[in-house]
């Protein structure tokens, strides 16, 4: 993304992403979406890592962390295109955890990352090879299908929740608001429950009074129009997907009758 961007994540989802032109925004924003899971996980930043930042994210605990109820803070891995030697010495320095939390300077991840490879998932007895997903936004394939398009400011944040729910493991509903990730439903097999998760977790983290005016991403089609409901009765009110259910009327209807605005992305992004 062309703006600082930091996100913490949890077993392989986020459970917390930022995005402001400050980095230390972009930081706060990312783990105040889940104090609680932040911890003990890992931290990705898409910007060098300089002494001064370094200092704030040692700091997080007494900067937001006790405020938020969270019962502490550290991380296990800490990526970012590279770290400084005054920030490395600042956080072996500075907590018992910098000592032992991995640096990994990752360079820059998008020049280096080529033709797409291949992915390979293994069972008893075979293999299944498939290209992985390497599909960006494709904006130009997007298509508005309620009555009332998304404001500038909700088509901001769907495109982040979209980008969210693809690196989400299925079923994945990620709700964003003013750059910032805060709700992620992830991993249910059903979408209704990703739907309910996302908006409690939302809840749960403090940021009930951003659900109003929310958008939010399903990696998949909606095959009913109960899961839109579920978003929109919590006070989500933009929603991207990828379209192509045979009720697509209804949750078009549900999102026009709500005044709410819904993109069609035409790509889905199973996660698995």
């Amino acid at each position: 993304m062309p703006t600082r961007v930091c996100s913490f994540i949890k077993h392989t989802n986020a459970c917390g992403v930022g995005v402001h032109a400050d980095p230390v925004e972009a930081y706060r924003r990312a783990y105040l979406g889940d104090p609680n899971a932040a911890m003990g996980g890992i931290l990705a930043c898409n910007f060098p890592v300089n002494e001064d930042f370094a200092a704030v994210v040692m700091d997080t605990y007494a900067r937001w962390g006790k405020a938020a109820g969270a019962g502490g803070f550290f991380v296990e891995v800490w990526l970012a295109p590279e770290f400084g030697q005054a920030a490395v010495s600042h956080i072996r320095k500075a907590k018992a955890w910098g000592e032992r939390v991995r640096l990994l300077g990752v360079g820059d991840v998008i020049a280096a990352t080529g033709p797409p490879g291949m992915e390979y998932k293994t069972i008893a007895g075979g293999m299944l090879v498939q290209t992985p997903d390497n599909v960006g936004l494709n904006e130009d394939q997007w298509k508005v299908v309620t009555q009332r398009p998304p404001s500038e400011a909700e088509l901001a944040d769907l495109r982040l929740a979209w980008l969210v729910a693809k690196h989400t493991k299925s079923n994945a509903i990620s709700i964003c608001r003013d750059g910032m990730l805060i709700g992620n439903g992830a991993g249910q097999m059903s979408r209704v429950m990703s739907c309910r998760i996302a908006t409690w977790l939302a809840k749960e983290n403090g940021h009930a009074a951003k659900l109003a005016g929310a958008a939010a991403a399903s990696d998949a089609f909606f095959p009913f129009a109960d899961g839109p409901k579920i978003l929109m009765d919590a006070g989500v009110t933009a929603i991207i997907q990828p379209g192509g259910s045979k009720r697509d009327e209804d949750t078009i209807r549900a999102c026009d009758e709500r005044g709410a605005a819904m993109i069609f992305t035409g790509t889905r992004h199973f996660r698995h």
